[in-house]
């Protein structure tokens, strides 16, 4: 057997496993009235006609942190000369592939709730320990509260987080990255230097999501994915993000 068709015949293998999986969509829709962070440029798409173009164009206006994104370390690394200041353009998409943990919490009601150490070793202990290299996915429920503004406003109101200490213990899991449904993986009552979560992640080189949706139901591991357009200078990117579920593997 040749290099060639031994490559040819593991693609053929991986393909034919990936039918025995449901890919489950964990992205919000990018639309006119999408919940954003107050201080960050909203999303805009509008009609472009070309003269003499018979093609239909759309022109898009957003922030890099629009809808379901990542967060670069640039993004709380300002310095250009720190050699932890990494874009987007510059990341390894190797850090959002990969074997993912899904820990639930909540429901929250919103008083800016922090999930705190005792509460990820707790889901460790009743689920499964998360590993080096793991992506960690954090399902508060928040996701339900995600609506077109003006409704929408209670998405940006008292939602969940991660505690700096839980932070702290998660990066020193040595992973890759780390997501929620929320519209910051801080909680809603912080700001500033206080941002403990973003502090703690980012600049030691985890990437960060936010905004996911379609957490609830998923089994406590799975295969995740979300790439990132390729944005020199950027300090995040939307993500069409997903998971890969066995089939009939799920809480329910």
């Amino acid at each position: 057997m040749t290099p060639r068709t031994k490559a040819l015949g593991e693609i053929d293998r991986l393909a034919d496993t990936l039918l025995d999986f449901d890919i489950v969509d964990l992205s919000h829709t990018l639309e006119i009235g999408i919940p954003t962070f107050p201080t960050h440029p909203k999303y805009i798409i509008a009609d472009y006609v070309s003269m003499d173009d018979v093609a239909e164009f759309k022109q898009l206006i957003m922030c890099d942190h629009s809808g379901t994104h990542i967060d670069s370390p640039s993004h709380f690394v300002p310095d250009p000369e720190d050699p932890r200041r990494i874009s987007t353009a510059d990341l390894s998409v190797s850090q959002l592939i990969g074997r993912a943990v899904v820990m639930a919490f909540g429901p929250f009601e919103a008083t800016s709730h922090h999930i705190g150490l005792a509460d990820v070793r707790a889901w460790e202990e009743a689920n499964e320990p998360v590993r080096e290299g793991d992506i960690v996915i954090i399902n508060t429920g928040w996701a339900r509260h995600w609506k077109r503004i003006p409704e929408g406003f209670d998405y940006l109101r008292g939602w969940p987080g991660l505690s700096g200490e839980a932070s702290a213990y998660l990066r020193g899991k040595n992973i890759k990255a780390v997501g929620i449904d929320c519209i910051s993986i801080d909680p809603g009552d912080v700001s500033g230097a206080a941002l403990k979560a973003h502090y703690e992640f980012l600049p030691n080189g985890v990437l960060v999501l936010e905004n996911l949706t379609n957490l609830d139901g998923l089994p406590p591991v799975v295969l995740f994915a979300a790439l990132p357009l390729k944005i020199a200078g950027g300090t995040g990117s939307p993500v069409r993000a997903v998971a890969l579920v066995a089939k009939g593997d799920s809480r329910a």
